[in-house]
């Protein structure tokens, strides 16, 4: 996680970070927003659904 999102970052790139629980993101990282899921098909729907709304929120910037 660390490598990707340090590259993203010094690429000016945005990150979507995604877990299943605030204690899967490093304390390091704690402060990018994130977005939780539950692995099963409804959570993965919703997993969807918010990565959709993140890239729509950055392409319209």
């Amino acid at each position: 996680m660390f490598y990707e999102a340090g590259i993203a970052h010094a690429l000016g790139k945005e990150v979507i970070l995604i877990a299943q629980s605030q204690d899967d993101v490093p304390f390091d990282l704690r402060h990018i927003r994130y977005v939780k899921y539950l692995n099963n098909a409804q959570g993965l729907s919703v997993l969807s659904d918010a990565i959709a709304s993140r890239i729509q929120t950055v392409i319209g910037h």
